[in-house]
């Protein structure tokens, strides 16, 4: 058995979707499974940060490939829409004359529903297991709209029913795939996936000048609550007696211009103008190295469709590195967290309450200690990829059985 991750994003460098990619990959291989991570599509885009350049190559032991002759798409966007059709039809060309029967074409993809299904007849045809991963509500990412409804009606039921096996991150989006699946399609539910050991880190808060919080997502309020926390943030620094920063990897120049606004305004109103700084996208390596300084993480999710059903994969992270977390009480999370012992939980889109939180850790730094030494155990027994590399096996093995 060989086992082909098919994806459009960038690998191996990129956001929380590739982070997840490596995991499932690294734990197949380990496990003892041939896995190839197969990039449809180019992904560096023109005038942004480039962050993959190479082809082919082995990350860790995990091959990748892109079919396209280079990462970078081009600047004219009609050309552009011709490349990604020529694209596509090399990455289908590869698929068709690769995979074999008992292989499995792991689906990684969000975007047109076509283009995975073009991938699964491919794949059938050649009697290879079709499986892909639901860590999303699908098309609930953005704006509730009839198009998203659409969309997200049409995956569930044209894809699922033809689908071999489903791998969940969460009780909501396995019910959701057990309701629409063929009877015959094999369920697993796979939480966030860290490796633990690269984000085990020695605690280095107290060698700053100046404690700071950690934030690694988004500028955006749907998805992170980002202008809620900066809010709460403002408030908890009129009631400290020390001087704190907050540290954020979103890029304000990137972000909504209604969201800078919002954001620009606050920073004026509680006067935060050297105590916010935004870095943009950083390394791996940065982001640990920030991770390692930090003495408070905050996940701020709303209670939105979104967040109903996803699972914060950053989460797996803050924990390996034992920061006291500071989470809403939404989602997935509330299955593997416990109050007062190994995260600090509070109500959503209540900012008296974030800022109450901030202002406890900062001044309870020996008990946030505690509890963040707690949250890294159930990090290493639950979220460590290799815990779940037999599980994966196993359930990768009796696909058709």
């Amino acid at each position: 058995m060989k086992v082909f991750i098919v994806t459009g994003e960038g690998f191996p460098y990129g956001m929380a979707a590739v982070s997840r990619i490596k995991c499932y990959a690294r734990a197949i291989v380990e496990g003892g499974i041939d896995c190839e991570v197969v990039v449809y599509r180019r992904t560096e885009i023109y005038g942004k940060k480039v962050k993959n350049t190479d082809v082919s190559g082995v990350y860790k032991n995990v091959p990748f490939r892109y079919t396209t002759k280079t990462t970078f798409r081009g600047k004219n966007r009609l050309i552009r829409h011709y490349v990604d059709k020529w694209d596509l039809r090399n990455a289908k060309h590869y698929i068709c004359n690769n995979i074999k029967s008992g292989d499995v074409l792991f689906l990684y993809l969000g975007g047109p529903i076509e283009i995975a299904m073009q991938f699964m007849k491919i794949a059938h045809s050649n009697g290879a297991y079709c499986i892909r991963d639901l860590c999303e509500l699908p098309y609930g990412t953005g704006e509730e709209t009839q198009k998203a409804i659409r969309l997200r009606k049409k995956t569930i039921e044209t894809q699922f029913p033809q689908l071999d096996g489903i791998i969940s991150i969460s009780d909501t989006l396995l019910n959701l795939s057990k309701t629409y699946a063929s009877p015959f399609c094999k369920h697993i539910k796979v939480p966030i996936l860290v490796d633990f050991d690269q984000y085990y880190l020695s605690d280095k808060s107290e060698d700053v000048d100046v404690p700071f919080i950690f934030h690694a997502g988004t500028l955006y309020e749907q998805k992170d609550g980002f202008i809620s926390m900066l809010e709460a943030f403002g408030k908890a620094v009129q009631r400290l007696h020390k001087t704190v920063k907050f540290i954020s990897t979103g890029n304000i120049k990137e972000a909504r211009a209604a969201e800078q606004t919002k954001i620009k305004k606050l920073i004026k109103q509680y006067q935060l103008e050297n105590k916010v700084e935004f870095t943009g996208y950083i390394s791996s390596e940065d982001l640990k190295n920030h991770l390692s300084y930090a003495s408070i993480v905050i996940i701020n999710k709303k209670r939105t469709q979104q967040n109903n059903y996803c699972f914060s994969t950053k989460l797996g992270e803050y924990m390996a590195a034992a920061k006291p977390v500071i989470i809403t009480n939404v989602g997935e999370a509330m299955n593997w967290l416990e109050k007062g012992k190994n995260a600090y939980v509070i109500e959503p889109e209540d900012n008296d309450e974030l800022a109450d939180a901030i202002v406890h850790v900062f001044n309870c730094i020996d008990e946030a200690r505690r509890i963040g030494l707690a949250g890294q155990e159930v990090c290493r027994r639950c979220f460590d990829y290799k815990a779940w590399s037999k599980p994966l096996v196993d359930y990768l093995n009796h696909l058709g059985n």
